[in-house]
């Protein structure tokens, strides 16, 4: 909401820098994927954390997976694991720079 709410950006969301223009760079998080299981007291959530930013290039978008694991407790539910990590094209293509 903060990042909307930036008024030193041209208006719409991740559009890239326009020449002579010294904004900073829009940024947007975008979750894809989402899903849940429950066991019992035990649930796992997982996902794809989608984080796009303009750049005088243009947009450029990276992707992690994330997992939690969540446990209840007598006074609630509580993230007892986290896991993140880069998500490669299959079979693994690290990404360079050019």
């Amino acid at each position: 909401m903060n990042e909307a709410a930036r008024s030193d950006t041209t208006g719409s969301p991740l559009v890239p820098d326009r020449e002579g223009l010294t904004e900073r760079p829009r940024t947007r998080f975008d979750v894809a994927n989402y899903a849940e299981q429950r066991y019992g007291d035990t649930a796992i959530a997982h996902s794809t954390m989608l984080i796009s930013q303009s750049t005088p290039r243009g947009v450029t978008v990276l992707s992690y997976n994330e997992s939690r694991v969540m446990v209840k407790f007598p006074d609630g539910w509580k993230v007892v694991h986290v896991h993140k990590s880069p998500s490669w094209n299959a079979p693994f293509q690290a990404p360079f720079d050019h």
